[in-house]
């Protein structure tokens, strides 16, 4: 997967808090985390973007 920050190569990485274990990719490079969540905000964020008309 390449890193939409700076175009580095990006690993999957495994995170847990005390209840909650999830994945994430990060960047080698920049550090840059994208997971589920993030992915669909960005997503949904876009959407809504393409949407509005420019007056």
């Amino acid at each position: 997967m390449e890193c939409p920050k700076c175009k580095g190569t990006m690993m999957l990485e495994r995170f847990s808090d005390f209840f909650l274990v999830f994945f994430s990719w990060k960047c080698f490079n920049c550090g840059a985390l994208i997971d589920r969540t993030i992915s669909n905000n960005r997503r949904r964020s876009l959407a809504a973007r393409a949407s509005q008309t420019v007056a």
